[in-house]
């Protein structure tokens, strides 16, 4: 699988580094999604030490670009990017904390990877509105839910920011402590449908699994404590019917026209 060829992203970080676990999320995150990713300009949210910006290369992704606020894991990923004899030209590894770079508005991407992120920050406005300045017509998410709720909430939690697996320090961190929230799958597609996102696939973890019994560390995933899912640009709402004719009925009579009485029959 993937990570087998690549045993050096074993090393450059402590996070996640199980191999089946992380050979199983690329069959997930990566390779079930190499029709987006092929061609595309890529952002990768919170990069870690690249593995996933190196994977979306690998899937044929034309440019990554990842954003990650720990500075020793950007240095990581720029070395295992040269050990393996990656284009410079091809990438890039912004040193800095999403949400100030994508309030700057810079960035452009056809796919945003947001792998492993969305269940360590409390800031969504700031995350969605970012991914849709973007103008990705595809988001990739991996997150922890809050699994069986049926409507649209979110459990609020404080993380340590000095664990590299936990969220990064920002404006909003009070010593050693930042706020977090992970949202029920009802929460996830409120968030993406206020910014014209809405959900095309939920990975079938525990189909996948089941056909890697020895894989130990997938559990979450196989009792649906995580998912994998794809959202595309989905538009503005449409507005119903009924709405369309009663605005041009406004438009219509505040520019004095008169609507025309029908024909009766003689």
């Amino acid at each position: 699988m993937f990570f087998d060829d690549y045993p050096a992203f074993l090393g450059t970080s402590e996070t996640a580094n199980d191999l089946d676990r992380l050979n199983l999320r690329h069959e997930a995150m990566i390779a079930d999604n190499v029709d987006v990713l092929r061609g595309a300009r890529v952002l990768d949210i919170a990069s870690h030490d690249g593995r996933w910006s190196f994977a979306a290369l690998k899937a044929g992704a034309a440019h990554v670009t990842g954003v990650e606020a720990r500075e020793h894991l950007v240095a990581n990923a720029h070395k295992t990017f040269a050990k393996h004899g990656v284009p410079s030209e091809s990438y890039d590894f912004i040193h800095g904390e999403a949400f100030e770079v994508l309030s700057h508005g810079r960035l452009r991407a056809d796919v945003v990877l947001c792998l492993g992120f969305v269940y360590h920050t409390l800031r969504y406005p700031e995350l969605f509105s970012g991914i849709r300045a973007t103008g990705a017509g595809h988001v990739i998410i991996d997150t922890e839910i809050e699994r069986g709720r049926t409507a649209p909430v979110i459990r609020v939690d404080a993380e340590n920011t000095r664990d590299d697996a936990r969220a990064a320090p920002d404006e909003f961190s009070h010593g050693a402590r930042c706020l977090v929230g992970v949202p029920s799958i009802p929460a996830l597609e409120v968030m993406l449908h206020a910014y014209d996102y809405s959900l095309q696939k939920n990975f079938d973890w525990p189909a996948l699994v089941a056909a890697h019994p020895n894989a130990t560390k997938v559990q979450g995933y196989a009792a649906g404590r995580r998912i994998t899912v794809r959202a595309f640009d989905s538009g503005p709402p449409t507005p119903p019917p009924v709405a369309r004719k009663s605005a041009l009925r406004r438009v219509a009579k505040a520019a004095g026209i008169r609507r025309p009485k029908a024909l009766r029959p003689h």
